[in-house]
């Protein structure tokens, strides 16, 4: 038969309809799965243990007091690019963490938590840093959140806490040290010109002491020069020229001290140090800069997964070399710049000094007391370099006292305090997870099942694979309508697979018709008896003939005992008419099976069987065979070919399809009229589809709860009389009176 059309959008329909069916028909298996997933999340998330988070805020300045000594006009630079992300790794170095860690004897706690004994300390600093400590910078600012976690929410706040006092601290051991490696030359310069004035002082008074052994104790020993009211426009000139050779001796003190500690240096060192000292100009910061920001990039670049042959890396480490190469030339040239300054001081010095020389030696050609002349000299001498150690030694003492003032590199805006809710397990991204997964798993699940399952599902699985129509749809749990009473609402779906075989009268006598499966136990037997039943009783004389010898049923469904049966006709033991025997079913006659005997399960063969057929055609309206499966069994195949119809039985997801196409070629290949197939034990409430075969005839309202309880009433005591082998007729004769 031709192949139903489908047009697109029905093709998507059912598409997604089916998808809608998997998961309806699957909900067991989805739901045990997702309560699998679900329980187990939900007791793993209870099992694990508790984490408290604390944090604490801090600002970050960029030096907080680091003074230069050797520039006197010193002005704020700012915060430099990348500082904070310096100090943010700072923060997580060992510098800072394993003095925490030590304080508070971590290495114990943190032994008991991982159940890991001998533990190093890069070990424990790993494991702290990984599963206790976070640290965030916040864009755009100075400030840094140090969060730590721990079982402990008291631990947790004291933790941060202490992280934050222990950064504080290392931030002002540094600067401090910054600052008295940048103080230690000018103390050392404050004691060699202490010397100096030391030695001149000992030749002043040794320059005394001989002019009052020569000229007597009452000798004058001051000069005039110092004497009020006697000093002269040269001694004037002296004293100025002195005072300029001092401020150029402390001009020259400075800038040759920082030339000199900074002419052995490498240039990465000149790098580092050139900041502290003020002498970092625009161009050389600019530099720098760019060098770290190349550096940055580059690594970005290999997080990336990109190659050292990749052009971009290429490119980015020949800019780099080719900003070291500018920033190396920016320090030398700064150094010789120094270098430069500080050789003009002392050329400067020079001059001042030949200018003092010729104020003195003016002095010396006027004077007319050798002796009073050199005391004046000295004394001179003496004074102009008191008043270098008295400059030094004032700015000493200022930068001696800037040290003292308290030094606050961090500010801690946001203490860290005990936290009494936990962050970890989140118990509630766990449940979401695991409904989404115990959802995902059971779906996928239910499919894969699905996939796997090749029997036939659907009218249209019936329609594609087996490429035939289906006459018949019968519920699922329907038992012999016998059982059942003939008011029995399933009977409708085999007055409707009647209705749908062609039972009109022939000319030569009886239609016959077989029902045939693949396999065994797909609902033949059961099927072919309640098609009998109904049309028996809508008044068509009907003959059930059950040649299944092997695994014969209907004596057992009807109660009667199974012989004289079909085997006794083929063995010659018995006439077709002594095995014609009436039922309590008005217009129903059955022939038994028989007892067929092992060494004659060949006994039907065509022959007989047109005979039979020939034999019991004239005397009734409808036939029935009930023969074994097809697949394997000859007597089936014989039925077929002598027949005038067959119907194929196919149980709703049991055998895989190609066992179904296989019992349908064999019936075609034995040359018997096809008629299509019943589709047996169909759930009809996890299956939509067959809703619109079913729900006319009074699954809903037909059958109401009166009846139902009679049916199942009815059944118990059936089964009982089955057991206890009482006769049935009284029950079965209320059930024909009443249809």
């Amino acid at each position: 038969m031709p192949e139903p059309h489908h047009d697109h959008t029905d093709e998507i329909t059912l598409h997604f309809s089916d998808y809608w069916r998997i998961v309806k028909n699957r909900w067991p298996i989805i739901l045990t799965i997702f309560i699998l997933v679900v329980g187990t999340a939900w007791f793993y998330g209870k099992s694990l243990p508790k984490i408290y988070s604390s944090y604490t805020t801090i600002g970050i300045d960029k030096e907080g007091r680091e003074k230069n000594i050797f520039n006197i006009h010193e002005t704020d630079r700012g915060v430099e690019p990348f500082f904070l992300q310096t100090e943010f790794e700072i923060i997580k170095s060992k510098t800072v963490l394993n003095p925490v860690i030590e304080q508070l004897h971590l290495k114990k706690v943190i032994a008991e938590r991982t159940h890991i004994d001998n533990l190093t300390d890069d070990q424990v600093y790993q494991i702290f840093l990984r599963q206790y400590l976070n640290v965030q910078p916040f864009r755009s600012t100075k400030l840094i959140e140090i969060t730590v976690e721990s079982p402990d929410s008291a631990q947790a706040a004291e933790i941060a806490n202490t992280i934050a006092a222990q950064y504080e601290k290392c931030r002002k051991d540094d600067i401090q040290k910054k600052v008295d490696n940048a103080v230690e030359p000018f103390k050392e310069n404050v004691a060699e010109q202490g010397k100096v004035v030391a030695e001149l002082t000992a030749k002043v008074d040794e320059i005394r002491r001989e002019r009052v052994k020569r000229l007597g104790p009452n000798a004058v020993i001051a000069t005039a020069s110092y004497i009020p009211g006697n000093a002269t426009l040269l001694d004037m000139q002296i004293q100025t020229a002195e005072a300029k050779v001092a401020s150029a001796k402390t001009e020259v003190t400075i800038k040759v001290g920082l030339y000199n500690k900074i002419k052995t240096l490498s240039l990465p060192e000149l790098e580092n140090i050139l900041p502290s000292l003020g002498k970092e100009d625009s161009n050389l910061s600019s530099l720098r800069q760019n060098y770290l920001a190349l550096q940055s990039l580059i690594v970005s670049l290999q997080q990336q997964g990109l190659g050292e042959e990749h052009t971009q890396i290429k490119s980015a480490r020949a800019s780099l070399q080719e900003t070291r190469k500018q920033l190396n030339a920016a320090l030398e040239g700064t150094r010789e710049g120094i270098k430069t300054d500080a050789e003009l001081a002392e050329k400067n010095l020079a001059a001042m000094e030949d200018e003092l020389l010729g104020y003195k030696d003016k002095r010396q050609q006027t004077d007319t007391d050798d002796s009073l002349a050199e005391l004046e000299k000295a004394q001179r001498e003496l004074d102009s370099q008191q008043q270098i150690l008295n400059m030094l030694k004032a700015r000493y003492q200022q930068e001696v006292i800037d040290n003292q003032i308290q030094v606050i590199p961090v500010r801690v805006y946001n203490k860290a305090e005990p936290n009494p809710r936990p962050v970890k397990p989140k118990l509630t991204l766990i449940m979401g997870g695991a409904v989404g997964v115990g959802l995902f798993l059971g779906i996928s699940l239910a499919f894969f099942i699905e996939y796997l399952d090749t029997s036939i599902k659907s009218l249209d699985d019936v329609e594609r694979y087996l490429k035939a129509p289906v006459v018949g749809i019968i519920p699922d749990d329907v038992e012999p309508l016998i059982n059942e009473g003939a008011d029995s609402p399933n009977g409708e779906a085999y007055r409707i697979l009647r209705a749908k075989i062609d039972f009109k009268g022939k000319e030569d006598g009886a239609t016959t018709l077989t029902i045939v499966s693949g396999g065994p136990g797909e609902g033949k037997s059961t099927t072919i008896f309640n098609l009998a039943y109904v049309c028996a009783y809508s008044g068509i004389n009907t003959l059930l003939v059950d040649v299944d010898f092997r695994r014969h049923s209907l004596d057992r469904i009807l109660n009667i005992e199974n012989t004289p049966g079909l085997a006794d006709y083929l063995i010659g033991n018995a006439a077709l008419s002594d095995c014609i025997r009436a039922t309590e079913i008005p217009n129903l006659h059955i022939i038994a099976s028989g007892k067929l005997p092992p060494h004659c399960m060949g006994a039907l063969s065509p022959t007989k069987m047109a005979e039979i057929v020939a034999t019991l055609k004239p005397y009734y309206e409808v036939i029935l065979f009930d023969a074994p499966p097809i697949l394997g069994i000859s007597d089936a195949a014989v039925i077929v070919h002598e027949v005038d119809m067959t119907l194929l039985v196919v149980q709703h997801r049991r055998y895989p399809r190609h066992i179904s196409l296989r019992a349908k070629n064999a019936i075609t290949e034995m040359q018997g009229r096809f008629a299509g197939v019943v589709l047996n034990k169909v759930q009809l409430r996890s299956d939509d589809s067959y809703y619109y075969y079913t729900a006319y005839y009074g699954y809903e309202d037909g059958y109401n709860k009166t009846s139902k309880k009679k049916l199942r009433k009815a059944r118990k005591q059936i089964k009982q009389n089955k057991k206890s082998g009482v006769e049935t007729s009284g029950s079965t004769d209320s059930g024909a009176e009443q249809y």
